[in-house]
């Protein structure tokens, strides 16, 4: 007998049965001693999922943490919504068969162009391989070599929480932003590694916007990218100033939150902006990072608002201990105008003469003046032609032609003081007043006393104490208020903002923003027929606002205003008219906001309506203060005068 062995179809000779017999015995022996036999990878791979059992790893709160588990009904669910990160069919909602999955998928053969589930879950198996004692040797072996050289690239050593401030002009960052720095040892904080959690968005309609933002249309991604690239969009292109707050996690546990971010990456959860959102994601890895905080309760099992404002999530992590100091990094807007207000009308021109071109760099040097005021002119300019570069309103060509001449001239004036230009850092933006307000007050419209109630769920608005939050801005979503009028014995609706939005930013010779506003809601206002109605509004405005030492903020708008009621001609009125505005803070505690208004209705039920009022809040603590208005109004033929008193309580 013979036996022939083939490779495809060609013949490469034939074999003696007692040749035959020594191969086969010798093929034999090589696999079940070099090679783990089948029955024995499953006995230690029960022997595993039995210990993981024992030891109810998946009730553990570092297994809730690392996929994201919070309570969910009589169980638990995980906030990430992408299929691809689970390896169990029903890992969503179940930790166990998600635990289970992620120990068998440890033992699978690596795969070419395909990501071993041990180098995409590394912080899973790292924590198992703890828990478990597993013995590497027993598992088939595997390379991250795309892990270990990002990790190596990161390589991190501490963790900073950033904390960019509000931006007037962009709704979506009205409410600031935050994300974590990764620092490595013995290196430039901007050479560092930034974490982030954004929405990927791609509509420019502000109403789809808004309605995928709220009812979590977005996917949510977790990115980690160089921190530079993050200051630059941030501080030098969109005027925001930024806080940096150190966190005293260790070594050990910035390489955990490392080690997780590449595990979500390319990973996405749906985006919800009122808690879903950046900042409570956040929260989520620095609870990876040390299992033992309870950050995201506050906001979530403990739930006693249903949003989640940036700002407060850094108040939780200052209430847990998380951080050790804080440092403030101005805008290059804020440099600028710091820079300015150190200078006359007539050097500031000169700045930018220069960096319109309209004369030189070295002619400034030359000019009858002192050194210092030519030190001053030249930074300026120095700093325009950055900020003009950065926002691309200039090439690279010709920010080094003016740029390098400016570096040049200054250079010959010598150095300047350390603390020439310092910046004294406001209050950090934690320490303002609580996002929620409740106000209690009296006061007597026309004929009539009336006590009454207001609620705002957030965030800010013109008349609030300013410390912590930006100067003109204004946000106010959901702000109800009810009166009970003693003449009628009745208690009305007098007003239901489902949002307000007021951005006024202050025009000067470096920068030229338009402000603008935005409310709609229920409001009760004067008829024909002499009696308040309720109404739907609908309001936006722009125009532009100026700030100076005299009369503080003022503004002037154009308006539009939409009332939609069963009680008008044809059911609304349509008009457009203007307001203005002065906003000043007389003391330290003391700001007051006089306004009129005047609309001209000509579309729907015709008519005039105009308003003026002055407005005065004074602050007793952080969260407390008092409110005081006057206003006179005229609508239709009628006049109406009121006098208001609340309290207001931040929460």
């Amino acid at each position: 007998m013979r036996f022939t062995v083939f490779r495809g179809t060609k013949v490469y000779g034939t074999l003696c049965p007692v040749y035959l017999f020594f191969v086969v015995i010798a093929f034999f022996f090589f696999l079940f001693t070099a090679c783990p036999s089948p029955a024995a990878d499953d006995g230690y791979l029960n022997a595993l999922l039995e210990s993981a059992k024992e030891k109810r790893l998946s009730e553990d709160r570092y297994w809730e943490a690392l996929v994201h588990y919070k309570r969910h009904g009589s169980g638990k669910k995980s906030l990430i919504d992408d299929p691809k990160f689970f390896l169990a069919p029903d890992g969503k909602l179940n930790p166990a068969a998600e635990l289970e999955a992620t120990i068998r998928a440890f033992f699978r053969e690596e795969k070419k162009d395909e990501e071993h589930p041990r180098c995409r879950f590394v912080a899973r198996y790292a924590w198992l391989k703890e828990k478990l004692d597993i013995d590497e040797l027993r598992l088939p072996p595997v390379a991250c070599t795309e892990f270990n050289e990002a990790l190596a690239r990161v390589n991190p050593h501490s963790a900073v929480l950033v904390f960019p401030t509000t931006l007037n002009n962009s709704p979506a960052s009205m409410f600031g932003h935050t994300l974590i720095r990764i620092d490595s040892e013995n290196q430039n904080d901007l050479l560092s590694y930034a974490v982030t959690y954004a929405a990927v968005t791609t509509d420019s309609n502000g109403f789809l916007y808004a309605f995928k933002g709220i009812f979590g249309y977005y996917r949510g991604y977790f990115s980690i990218l160089p921190y530079y690239e993050k200051v630059s969009e941030y501080s030098n292109i969109e005027h925001r100033d930024i806080w940096e707050y150190q966190l005293n996690l260790t070594e050990e546990e910035v390489r955990r939150l490392v080690m997780h971010v590449w595990e979500v990456r390319d990973i996405y959860a749906d985006y919800y902006f009122f808690d879903e959102n950046c900042s409570f994601d956040l929260l989520l890895l620095l609870e990876v990072a040390r299992p033992s905080l309870r950050l995201t309760d506050a906001f979530w099992d403990n739930k006693v608002r249903f949003w989640v404002i940036p700002v407060d999530t850094i108040r939780v992590i200052k209430e847990s201990g998380l951080i050790t100091k804080e440092k403030y990094r101005p805008s290059q807007a804020t440099r600028i105008l710091a820079i300015a207000s150190r200078m006359d009308s007539g050097s500031q021109k000169v700045a930018l003469d220069v960096v319109d071109k309209k004369t030189s760099p070295q002619a400034v040097t030359e000019m009858e003046i002192t050194p210092e005021e030519k030190t001053k002119i030249l930074d300026l300019t120095a700093e325009l032609l950055q900020y003009k570069y950065a926002r691309k309103q200039m090439g690279k060509e010709d920010y080094l032609k003016q740029f390098l001449p400016t570096l040049n001239a200054r250079s010959t004036l010598g150095k300047q003081s350390a603390d020439a230009y310092d910046i004294t850092p406001p209050l950090p933006p934690e320490q303002g007043h609580l996002p929620g307000k409740l106000s209690l007050g009296a006061g007597y419209r026309t004929d009539s006393f009336f006590t009454e109630m207001g609620w705002r769920a957030a965030y800010h608005d013109l008349l609030d104490p300013d410390e912590g939050y930006t100067e003109g801005a204004q946000i106010n979503f959901f702000d109800i208020s009810g009166r009970y009028y003693y003449k009628e014995d009745a208690l009305k609706l007098q007003r239901l903002r489902l949002i307000d939005i007021v951005s006024l930013s202050p025009r000067d010779a470096f920068f030229k923003p338009v402000s603008w506003k935005v409310n709609t809601g229920f409001d009760r206002e004067l008829f024909s027929d002499g009696e308040e109605h309720l109404i739907y509004r609908i309001n936006p405005g722009g125009g532009f606002s100026y700030k100076n030492d005299l009369l503080g903020l003022s503004y002037i708008m154009v308006e539009t205003d939409l009332e939609l009621s069963g009680g008008l001609k044809d059911n609304y009125s349509l008009g457009v008219g203007a307001s203005a505005g002065i906003i000043k803070k007389l003391t330290d505690s003391w700001k007051i906001n006089l306004s009129v208004k005047s609309i001209y209705y000509e579309a729907g039920d015709e008519h005039r309506s105009m308003n003026a009022s002055l407005a005065q809040n004074f602050k007793i603590t952080t969260n407390n203060s008092i409110t005081f208005s006057l206003s006179r109004e005229k609508s239709y033929d009628y006049y109406q005068s009121e006098v208001n008193l609340s309290w207001d309580i931040y929460f």
